[in-house]
C-alpha cells in the first residue's frame, strides 16, 4: 500500500510546493484570496478550501474579463454584471468588493503580464458540506489572473464550426452568471466529440439560446442581426457592445435592422447569412459550418468582419470602455 506525505503545518506545504507545478501552470500568474486575506503568487499553492459552498454546490457568481496592452475591457460593466448575479442568488458582497478595482490593479502589477484573463468570484464561502447557504458565516472574493489566450489566427480568418447541443439551454439561471456550468460542460464536450469548435444550445421549445460561454448572434439573409433575448441568455457584455456597434451599420445603410428577436432553429437555418459568436476572450469569431453544412458561402461575412475591426479599435484606445491598470 502506498505511503502519502502528512502535511501539518503551512511550512511543510510551501517546502512540497515545487514538486507540484504542472504545465498549465505556466500560464497562472497570481491569485487573490479574501480566505487569506492577500495574494499567493504561486499556482502552485493557489486554493479554495473544499467546503467552500462553490466548490461543492456551485453556489457562487463570477466574471471573467480581459486586459490587453494593460488596459482592462468594460471593466465596470462586469463588475455591475457580477452584482447583478450574486443578487440573483441573495449572494452577500464580501468587503473586499469594494476594493475590486485596487485588487485588479495590484494583480496587474504582480504578474508582469500585460494581456491578461481575469477571473473574479464571490462566492457563499466555507462552513459545511450542506446545500444550507445559512452555514457560510461569509461570503469571499478570489480572483485568479493568467495569460490571455486567444485562438489561432486562422480561427478568424476561415471561421469556426458549430454543433447543435443535444442538451437543451438551462434557461431558469441563464441570466445569473453562475459557477454551476454542468450543462455547459456537457454541449462544450458533445460539441468536441462531433468534432465541432463550439456548441450552440437551444431551449426546450427550440429557440436559439447560446453557447456554453458564447453569445451567438444571427445576420439574415434580408439584412438584419438579430441575438435572441436577455429573458433566455446571459446578457453579454461583448454581446453589448456589439449590438452597439450594430447601430452605426444600420445608421450607414448597411444593415436594416440590429437587436434581438426570438429565432427558432428552423429559422436560423433558413434565413442566416452569417453567425459568429462573441465572448470575452475571442471578441468575435465567425461560425463557417454549422452542423456539418455551411454557413451562408462558407467564408467569414463582412458583418463579422466589420465589427470585429470596431471592437478591436475600441479595446486598443484610451475610450470609457477601457481602464488603464497602468495609471497610477
Amino acid at each position: 500500500m502506498a505511503e502519502w506525505p502528512i502535511y501539518r503545518t503551512p511550512e511543510q506545504l510551501a517546502q512540497a510546493a515545487s514538486d507540484w507545478r504542472r504545465p498549465w501552470h505556466d500560464n497562472y500568474l497570481v491569485m487573490f484570496s479574501s480566505y487569506w486575506g492577500g495574494f499567493v503568487t504561486d499556482p502552485a499553492l493557489w486554493g479554495v478550501p473544499p467546503d467552500d459552498h462553490m466548490v461543492h454546490r456551485g453556489d457562487a457568481v463570477f466574471e471573467a474579463f480581459k486586459s490587453v496592452g494593460g488596459r482592462v475591457y468594460c471593466l465596470a460593466a462586469h463588475l455591475e454584471r457580477l452584482k447583478k448575479s450574486a443578487q440573483g442568488l441573495e449572494l452577500a458582497l464580501p468587503p473586499e468588493f469594494a476594493e475590486a478595482q485596487a485588487i485588479i490593479r495590484q494583480a496587474y502589477q504582480l504578474g508582469g503580464v500585460e494581456d491578461l484573463l481575469i477571473r473574479l468570484n464571490v462566492s457563499r464561502g466555507p462552513g459545511s458540506f450542506t446545500v444550507n447557504p445559512y452555514d457560510s458565516p461569509a461570503s469571499q472574493l478570489y480572483l485568479t489572473t493568467s495569460v490571455l489566450k486567444r485562438p489561432a489566427p486562422a480561427a478568424y480568418e476561415n471561421g469556426v464550426s458549430a454543433f447543435s447541443s443535444p442538451f437543451p439551454a438551462q434557461t431558469r439561471y441563464a441570466t445569473i452568471k453562475s459557477c454551476n456550468y454542468l450543462q455547459q460542460v456537457l454541449a462544450k464536450k458533445a460539441a468536441l466529440d462531433a468534432g465541432a469548435d463550439y456548441a450552440i444550445c437551444f431551449d426546450q421549445n427550440d429557440f436559439l439560446t447560446e453557447g456554453p460561454t458564447e453569445n451567438a448572434v444571427v445576420v439574415t439573409k434580408n439584412g438584419e442581426l438579430l441575438a435572441p433575448s436577455y429573458e433566455r441568455i446571459l446578457k453579454g457584455v461583448t454581446l453589448g457592445r456589439v449590438l452597439d456597434h450594430a447601430q452605426a451599420l444600420v445608421q450607414a445603410g448597411i444593415l436594416k435592422f440590429a437587436g434581438q428577436r426570438d429565432l427558432t432553429k428552423e429559422e436560423v437555418k433558413s434565413q442566416a447569412q452569417e453567425i459568429f459568436l462573441t465572448g470575452t476572450t475571442f471578441d468575435i469569431l465567425a461560425i463557417t459550418s454549422w452542423d456539418g453544412s455551411p454557413v451562408g458561402d462558407g467564408r467569414v461575412g463582412p458583418i463579422a468582419r466589420e465589427l470585429s475591426q470596431r471592437l478591436e479599435n475600441e479595446i486598443h484606445s484610451d475610450n470609457p470602455f477601457t481602464t488603464d491598470l497602468r495609471a497610477v
